[in-house]
């Protein structure tokens, strides 16, 4: 794959969207930019399609001191196990990419996001959300997508598009909203009280840059079509199904 690179204002800052130029050997790999924060995520399926049962995806997220050119602290100096914060935004990674997927696909998917670099201003979970939804768009993987992600804040009473870390030191919402073109599928949200009406347009307000960021997906996938993995019903499936159909339908 050639390098391809889309770029489009969101909020205050540009959105930058790479691929080709690293991880080369994963399905799909997408360097996300906003401000100087920089996010690389990867995408890698399983080839052969085992029936296990279930989707075994796996999402990683990792946030390295050395993004924000410092060494750790303490006494220890190795970075093991993940910290609440990066288990909490693997899951939400996690939540508008699943349901995206094809009912019967059981192939093994792994999504790794890796923080490159931070700029103390603005938070790498939103672009390692959108991430994550290009580097499918790009791979061969079997996905409905693609999705995004905005977070939204209220300075002065004014909403504010993916607010940097003093901004919400002065909001009274912090919501991160996640969906498609045409839905929303996640709301996390907390904040002081604010009525329902302030509530749903914030999750508006937020729609409308998911369908900017939706939009840059798709004009960078269109440069590097691949045709998707077909995913097949198993056939005892279909068959048992198919009999449960005729003999209870017409009773339920």
């Amino acid at each position: 794959m050639s390098a391809g690179k889309v770029e489009g204002v969101v909020g205050r800052r540009t959105l930058t969207i790479e691929c080709g130029k690293m991880a080369k050997q994963a399905d799909g790999a997408a360097l996300v930019r906003y401000g100087d924060t920089v996010v690389l995520v990867t995408a890698v399926s399983q080839k052969s399609q085992d029936d296990v049962g279930f989707f075994p995806l796996t999402v990683d997220y990792r946030e390295k001191t050395y993004a924000a050119g410092k060494f750790p602290g303490g006494f220890i100096k190795r970075e093991g196990r993940p910290s609440t914060k990066e288990i909490l935004t693997m899951r939400l990674i996690d939540r508008p990419l699943r349901p995206l997927f094809p009912e019967h696909y059981n192939s093994e998917v792994q999504i790794m996001a890796v923080v490159l670099s931070a700029d103390k201003l603005n938070d790498p979970d939103i672009l390692a959300m959108v991430g994550a939804s290009a580097a499918l768009t790009l791979s061969s993987i079997p996905f409905s997508g693609p999705v995004a992600a905005a977070r939204v804040g209220r300075v002065h009473g004014e909403f504010v598009i993916n607010p940097t870390h003093a901004d919400l030191d002065l909001s009274d919402l912090d919501m991160v909203v996640a969906g498609t073109e045409s839905a929303v599928m996640m709301v996390e949200s907390s904040g002081k009280e604010l009525t329902e009406d302030e509530m749903l347009a914030a999750i508006q307000f937020a729609h409308r840059a998911i369908k900017e960021i939706v939009q840059l997906q798709k004009r960078l996938a269109a440069q590097f079509p691949k045709p998707k993995q077909v995913v097949t019903p198993p056939k005892d499936a279909a068959e048992l199904l198919q009999t449960i159909k005729q003999k209870a339908y017409a009773q339920l």
